[in-house]
């Protein structure tokens, strides 16, 4: 019996060690990083580069890196910084005021690329035209958009508001919105805003308008009326085309329409916005945009078999817009699904899953799922009260970097990478 007692305690012993070794950093199944960033940094396939979060507070532009996905390295970018007076007016008074912007900016790969100053007084928003490199637009309001040469620091406001002092002559209680910038066409060409201004004398009306602006003639196009409608993307076959949905609620959750496009030059014959894909089945109404291509679904029920809150099955539903191809795989115990977003090898996805334990806890994860094989794997749980699992990007060969933002102590965040291969 002591034999028995003593081997009992080895073996607890030698568990120990390995839970040391191998759990420890709250990673699961005892899966290892193979990289780790002193910071929180999301990486951005269209430009190739990681950039990092602005959660430090400093004077000094965020940290940009470029990304090698052969050896898997990372390299600090240099960048520039160009100051700006942006003419700003006062929406109590009318009067105009200096409104100066600090903008920090690099070249990589004949992209531009800006990065955040955490301590910004000023804050924009900035619109990147097709690939130019010599000038972008910025915002600052919902009033105007001025276009911005990085060389000589010109700038250029677009919209001609000349007609705006009527919102002040009629003392509207509405907040005005003449020109809201939405999206730049791929090939730089248009420029799509909203703007209440036709309806700012109607005190009871909140509509809002679409239009578009074409950047190299200033001509404005209004397009149709968009409320309870959502910009979406441009159709990544046709650069003059832009995605767009209804939204409408049921029993208290949005629910959205089929996805409608337009074509930006066709206002003037006499266009409609036509669908793009197939009706969307009502099963999948409450769906997400992955990227231009993509949207999913979750459709989560509890089993025929079981009344326990902890037994659901939980499907997500993948649909091609331009296919129609519809995929569905198995999300396991995970009833509640957020965040899904898609390997570019088309091979993985990556998504905010929690399930219900039997405490009746919900318990949140970093899970993986292999779409051909339906094959999950939890990356990160919240486990680690030091840590607090903030947010992932997809890198380039199935590679997966996972945000942690330290909650005891400030500017103390990581990005671990994983090689995903299950």
């Amino acid at each position: 019996m002591k034999n028995k007692i003593k081997s009992g305690y080895f073996l607890y012993f030698i568990f120990i060690i390995l839970f040391v070794l191998f759990g420890i950093c709250g990673c699961a199944g005892g899966k290892k990083y193979f990289a780790e960033l002193k910071s929180s940094y999301i990486y951005e396939k269209d430009t190739g580069i990681f950039k990092k979060f602005a959660s430090e507070l400093n004077w000094e532009p965020d940290e940009i890196l470029s990304y090698n996905p052969e050896d898997k390295k990372t390299e600090a970018l240099e960048y520039e910084t160009l100051t700006v007076a942006l003419p700003k007016r006062n929406y109590t008074t009318g009067e105009f005021s200096d409104y100066k912007i600090t903008m920090a900016y690099t070249v990589y790969n004949d992209r531009l690329i800006f990065t955040e100053i955490p301590v910004q007084y000023a804050p924009h928003d900035y619109f990147i035209i097709n690939n130019s490199i010599d000038s972008v637009i910025v915002t600052i309001d919902d009033e105007n958009a001025f276009l911005i040469d990085l060389n000589n620091a010109s700038v250029k406001k677009l919209f001609n508001e000349s007609d705006i002092n009527n919102y002040f002559e009629k003392n509207s209680p509405k907040k005005l919105i003449y020109a809201k910038t939405l999206s730049i066409s791929p090939d730089g060409r248009y420029l799509l805003y909203l703007s209440n201004r036709d309806y700012i004398k109607d005190e009871a009306s909140r509509s809002v308008d679409i239009y578009a602006y074409e950047i190299q003639t200033g001509k404005e196009t209004q397009i149709m009326n968009f409320d309870n409608k959502e910009f979406l993307c441009w159709n990544k076959n046709d650069p003059l085309t832009f995605l767009f949905r209804e939204i409408s609620s049921k029993n208290g959750k949005k629910v959205y329409s089929d996805i409608l496009e337009y074509m930006v030059p066709q206002q003037g014959s006499g266009g409609k916005p036509r669908l793009i894909m197939k009706e969307i089945n009502e099963k999948y109404n409450t769906y997400e945009m992955i990227d231009d291509r993509y949207i999913y679904a979750v459709v989560s029920k509890q089993k025929d078999d079981s009344n326990s809150i902890t037994s659901r099955e939980t499907t997500v539903y993948i649909l091609d817009i331009y296919s129609d191809e519809i995929l569905s795989v198995d999300a396991g115990k995970y009833s509640t699904i957020w965040h899904v977003i898609l390997s570019e090898s088309k091979e993985y996805l990556a998504f905010f899953g929690s399930y219900i334990n039997i405490n009746g806890i919900a318990i949140p994860e970093v899970v993986t799922l292999n779409i051909e094989t339906n094959i999950i794997i939890p990356q990160y749980e919240q486990s680690d009260e030091a840590y607090f699992i903030d947010s992932f990007s997809w890198c380039p060969d199935n590679v997966l970097a996972v945000n942690f933002m330290n909650t005891g102590e400030l500017y103390d965040d990581l990005c671990r990478l994983h090689n995903i291969n299950h």
